[in-house]
């Protein structure tokens, strides 16, 4: 109950006479009720100069007496700095209200009470402060009664809910708690969250997740507004617990859910520590399958989940250290049949039917993750594919999904990309560079234009331009500077290698 005006007007020890109040209509009656946070006293002509919203003033009327006094002005001005109502104490500078005043707090809507003689301000000044600090003492006792009440719901129940339905009582208040990945995890029952609502809901804190979510937010759905909380803290949060139909929160309240917050931290990270004992089974349930026994994987696969590997038409995806957010969705994604993944160490392997493979890799993909995806084949073995997934993955250097008919067809050079070739390359070719850059350069392209024509000084000399003799010549120095033998099919393919590597670079 918060310290308003109408509640002083009922203290029969401030003796307070209501002048203008309820019959002036509804803006009288929503000032009366109206949280009042402090009161001053002044006789300015423009005190609201000088004074916040949502104060009671107290004058003596001193401001007045002056001759041709404009006193609906002067209520015109308190009323647009939002002031909750004015007292004015009589006995003083006047016997009782002037009946202007009186009219121009009616005409503005605006409560006037009258403050007896006896009465100073300062008791009524020090009546609101006992009033709100009884208010603050209450306020403390039911946020420790409320934390005591979710400690005690806790205890009672395992179930994450039974927490969420004992916050959601206290502060009058929808709750929900999604995990890292997004998914909505448990409800209080009190919540009704629509489909379509929960959708965007599920939506606005994927992107709050991707974008590195702060300590509270708030969030906009479908007209109704949530304040979305994280559970952990950043870049390692476990989850989020979400509020609908509350507005903002003080201290005491954000007390309240903090408390919860740890019991859903507890309770998130019980889940996530079963995920990744799920997701290494379910691992180890392709390698099976992978290794050639695909009936003693389905069986394993039925019996602990009710899912089987596909074996019609499908592709392996390979993903190197998956983020948490795409190993959620992965989770959502297998609900529906065509698509079986697991964890082998910290690689999501991904067993995908023709008609989800497009899904699948768009779902990688809007994850910027580094990712190979195999041949598509009803024929080949599960372990072909999936080691054909997995050299593709480590084939990228950068957060890209790449397909192995993309790599197949780049050139066999590209299946070295990611390793060591770009470094060794340059420490091979670096003595063509002895005498000058330049003449390294013109060693460089005579080697790759001679290698292009296996070999023929003639058909590099038809290309380059120049005699025949100029190209063994410059053949003979390139082998003269590596100390090669480039009669040799082995240093051959080594440079080879070494010079499509270093256009690679460039």
């Amino acid at each position: 109950m918060s310290v308003s005006l109408r509640r002083l007007i009922g203290m029969k020890e401030l003796d307070l006479t209501v002048i203008v109040g309820d019959e002036s209509g509804e803006e009288t009656t929503r000032r009366l009720d109206a949280p009042i946070d402090w009161v001053y006293a002044s006789s300015l002509v423009d005190p609201m100069r000088f004074l916040p919203p949502s104060q009671l003033l107290l004058t003596d009327g001193a401001q007045f007496q002056a001759r041709d006094f404009d006193f609906d002005a002067y209520v015109s001005r308190l009323c647009d700095g939002e002031l909750i109502g004015l007292g004015l104490g009589t006995g003083l500078t006047w016997r009782e209200c002037p009946p202007e005043l009186a009219h121009a707090c009616a005409d503005h809507r605006l409560p006037l009470v009258e403050i007896p003689y006896h009465v100073p301000f300062i008791k009524v000044i020090r009546s609101v402060d006992d009033l709100q600090e009884q208010e603050r003492q209450q306020h403390v006792r039911w946020g420790l009664d409320a934390q005591r009440a979710i400690s005690r719901a806790a205890m009672r129940s395992s179930d994450l809910g039974a927490v969420l339905d004992e916050l959601s009582s206290q502060l009058g208040c929808g709750v929900a708690v999604f995990d890292g990945a997004g998914e909505l995890r448990d409800v209080s029952r009190q919540t009704r969250l629509g489909e379509t609502q929960l959708h965007e809901l599920s939506g606005a804190i994927d992107r709050l997740i991707r974008t590195g979510t702060r300590s509270a937010a708030r969030v906009d759905v479908d007209g109704s507004e949530f304040i979305v909380q994280t559970i952990g803290a950043p870049p390692s949060v476990s989850g989020l617990l979400v509020l609908s139909g509350v507005g903002r929160l003080d201290g005491v309240q954000l007390d309240v859910v903090q408390s919860v917050l740890a019991f859903a931290g507890i309770s998130l990270e019980f889940n996530r520590i079963l995920a990744l004992q799920r997701h290494a089974v379910r691992g180890g349930v392709i390698s099976v399958a992978a290794a050639g026994d695909l009936p003693a994987a389905n069986r394993i696969a039925r019996r602990l989940w009710n899912e089987r590997i596909p074996n019609e038409e499908r592709a392996v995806i390979h993903v190197i250290t998956p983020p948490e957010p795409l190993v959620g969705q992965l989770d959502r994604l297998q609900r529906t049949p065509g698509v079986f993944w697991g964890m082998l160490d910290d690689r999501a392997v991904i067993v995908a039917a023709r008609p989800r493979l497009t899904e699948a890799v768009s779902l990688c993909r809007s994850h910027a993750v580094r990712a190979g995806v195999s041949r598509t084949s009803a024929a080949l073995p599960l372990g072909r594919l999936v080691d054909e997934a997995r050299q593709v993955a480590e084939t990228t250097v950068a957060p890209e999904v790449v397909r192995y008919e993309a790599v197949a067809d780049s050139g066999w050079h590209n299946l070295l990309r990611g390793s060591m070739l770009s470094v060794i390359a340059a420490q091979l070719l670096a003595p063509l560079d002895e005498r000058s850059r330049a003449e390294g350069a013109q060693l460089r392209e005579t080697l790759r234009v001679w290698l292009q024509t296996n070999g023929q000084a003639e058909a590099t000399a038809q290309r380059l331009g120049v005699h025949r003799h100029t190209v063994r010549n410059r053949i003979a120095r390139a082998a003269t500077l590596l100390d090669m033998d480039l009669d040799s099919f082995e240093n051959r393919t080594k440079i080879w290698l070494a010079l499509n590597a270093i256009d690679d670079q460039r």
